[in-house]
């Protein structure tokens, strides 16, 4: 934490990002859920814009598009990769080397320029491989054990699938600190399938508007990736857009399959929903809404962000 941290308020003094995420306006909102309201303009007049269509979770990279590889080297902060021979692989054994070798493909952490919290970061696996934005078991392990490094518990890692807000087709996760519990953490749980999935548990999330699956790790964040990876093969196989939100140092991983993009083209959402302008990726769909209007920020209740969230979610019967 204390790494990323520095570096990331380095570049902050720098002046690389497009707008003081300090200064952005944050409130709990009203009830029982706690769902966390953000009015930030900045974001919703600077962010990089979609250059792809958002109908298939699965596309091929195209170098002619905007990717990792052509960022600034100044937004990168460093590289990031597991211990070899690390006896527990659950268990933190940080080393900074700030002149380490650097592979061919490295796996890379940068700012992103468009922050919705205080040390937002990008995690780009072997970022020169040009990789599209697609989950694999061996592609999910970096951003678990990145998750594990920290310390902090508010430190999340986030994932957004084609047609699920990812704006950018080269593989990468999010990650921020927010000093709240998210309100997906707090959902209660029923495990499902007992016994049946090895050390891993994983439980059906109840009395959350979207319909959604949390997995616990047992011994083995190889074990956690295959399993949670596997699902995001069949969803993308299912042109199925989704999020994953990993909590608890990498204990807990939320998959969130949604279709808030399709109900849109398919005029299925509310002009009154549209209108608010909160796009559901992974940090919005847990409880985090980023309104672009000040009115609506003013005015949002846990009956509006619950209205909004259960526009993503998919049907009993789908799900």
């Amino acid at each position: 934490d204390r790494i990323l941290i520095s570096a990331w308020e380095d570049r902050f003094a720098g002046g690389l990002f497009r707008y003081d995420v300090t200064a952005v306006s944050t409130k709990v909102i009203d009830g029982k859920k706690k769902y966390v309201a953000q009015f930030n303009i900045g974001r919703a007049t600077n962010k990089r814009p979609t250059e792809f269509s958002v109908d298939k979770v699965c596309q091929d990279f195209d170098a002619n598009k905007f990717n990792f590889t052509k960022a600034d080297l100044k937004e990168v902060l460093f590289s990031f990769t597991k211990l070899a021979g690390e006896a527990d692989e659950n268990v933190s054994r940080s080393v900074f080397e700030p002149s380490a070798a650097v592979g061919e493909s490295p796996t890379v952490v940068l700012i992103n320029v468009s922050p919705i919290e205080y040390g937002h970061v990008l995690l780009c696996p072997r970022v020169t491989d040009m990789l599209p934005q697609q989950i694999s078991p061996e592609n999910l392990l970096p951003a678990l054990y990145m998750a594990a490094e920290s310390r902090n518990p508010y430190f999340r890692v986030g994932y957004n699938s084609l047609g699920a807000y990812a704006t950018i087709n080269h593989l990468h996760f999010q990650a921020y600190y927010l000093m709240e519990a998210f309100p997906i953490e707090r959902a209660n749980t029923v495990e499902i399938f007992p016994g049946t999935h090895g050390d891993c548990t994983v439980y059906r999330v109840n009395g959350y508007p979207v319909r959604c699956l949390c997995f616990e790790v047992g011994d083995s964040f190889e074990e956690l990736a295959s399993l949670v990876g596997g699902c995001a093969v069949k969803l993308q196989g299912a042109n199925i857009p989704f999020n994953i939100l990993i909590a608890d140092h990498g204990a807990r991983v939320f998959l969130i399959p949604q279709v808030f993009s399709i109900r849109i083209a398919n005029n299925k959402i509310p002009e009154h929903v549209i209108h608010t302008g909160v796009n559901p990726a992974v940090f919005e769909i847990s409880g985090h809404l980023l309104y672009k209007q000040e009115s609506d920020y003013d005015q949002c209740t846990e009956t509006s962000a619950e209205e909004l969230l259960a526009c993503a979610s998919l049907t009993e019967e789908q799900f």
